[in-house]
């Protein structure tokens, strides 16, 4: 088993960014490839460069970085930054988040694929000091900035249109609600988009976030799954993707929980067989196993999600943390 990367959820409750800085840190001491912030919130580049302040080694990243929240000059100049004093060291997970929180923040989300694809030909291009906008920098006598580095651009997404433009202009591909089967579906989108782009799928790697819950009471860890898949589940991008992947069943039963806003129903409808296929769950060995079956089916590393243990997210991670620690 390859060492994961880890995924935390963070906000600006009190105390919330504070125990992402000391996750952060243990992840780092227990050799894990990488750790991720979301951006749910509260500010993913912004954490992301605090993290680097604060451990030494370990890659930092978004997972994602909402495209629809700031210009792309203003991302790759504060990706840039990070890289000034975290080189190396630094992935730039963006996407296009979803359609429900783009409306509470007031965003129109139009042509999802194509904004997607726009805004990544900007950040890379001016990563490599290629964008016209820097010319016009240049004229007013401006200091046209380029990355020193190279900064790793992923993508996170289910959709067919993005995961093609993922493999078309992307380093990699962050994908979730993911069973391992799933994986070929995924990687078929990828390798279509990396064909127009006379790329090789080689040239991307494929990062799956899988839910993890490390607890030795299964019907515990099955109910911290189910109550986050149902979560995801009632969205219609996962409904779809969970029916692509074969739980028929169980994405009519979310799609009809959803219409009614019912989260009892939502959750009895994550059967125990999608549970088992797209989380790991159960005893250390058991979700270790988990991420090896990801890595069989394609995964070129997996990127653990850790779910709250009957509410209590900080046992969650930290069980996490302990279970996968090299």
């Amino acid at each position: 088993m390859r060492a994961p990367s880890i995924v935390l959820y963070n906000s600006l409750a009190p105390g919330s960014l504070e125990k992402t800085v000391t996750y952060a840190q243990m992840a780092e001491e227990r050799g894990f490839r990488s750790v991720l912030v979301s951006e749910a919130g509260s500010d993913s580049l912004a954490l992301a460069q605090h993290l680097a302040s604060v451990t030494s080694r370990i890659q930092v990243g978004t997972c994602i970085t909402n495209i629809y929240l700031r210009p792309p000059l203003l991302a790759a100049l504060h990706a840039m930054t990070i890289d000034r004093f975290a080189p190396e060291r630094l992935l730039l997970g963006l996407g296009t988040s979803s359609e429900a929180l783009n409306k509470v923040y007031g965003l129109a989300m139009e042509k999802p694929a194509v904004a997607l694809r726009n805004y990544i030909e900007t950040v890379a291009g001016l990563f490599r000091g290629e964008q016209e906008i820097l010319a016009r920098m240049k004229g007013m006598g401006m200091v046209a900035p380029r990355a020193a580095h190279k900064i790793p651009i992923y993508v996170g997404t289910a959709s067919q249109l993005c995961l093609g433009v993922t493999g078309e202009l992307a380093d990699g591909c962050f994908t979730s609600q993911c069973a391992p089967h799933g994986l070929q579906e995924v990687i078929g989108h990828l390798t279509k988009g990396a064909q127009r782009a006379g790329r090789s799928i080689t040239d991307i790697s494929l990062a799956p976030l899988v839910h993890c819950c490390v607890n030795t009471d299964r019907d515990v860890a099955l109910r911290a799954v189910r109550r986050t898949l149902a979560a995801y589940g009632q969205r219609p991008l996962y409904t779809r993707f969970f029916a692509r992947q074969g739980f028929v069943k169980e994405a009519e039963q979310l799609a009809a929980a959803a219409a009614k806003k019912a989260t009892a129903a939502a959750e009895a409808a994550v059967s125990g067989e999608l549970a088992e296929q797209v989380a790991a769950m159960g005893t250390a060995q058991e979700c270790q196993k988990k991420v090896e079956e990801f890595e069989k089916a394609g995964a070129s590393f997996v990127i653990l999600f850790p779910m709250a243990v009957d509410g209590d997210y900080d046992r969650g991670v930290r069980a996490t943390l302990e279970a996968f620690g090299q």
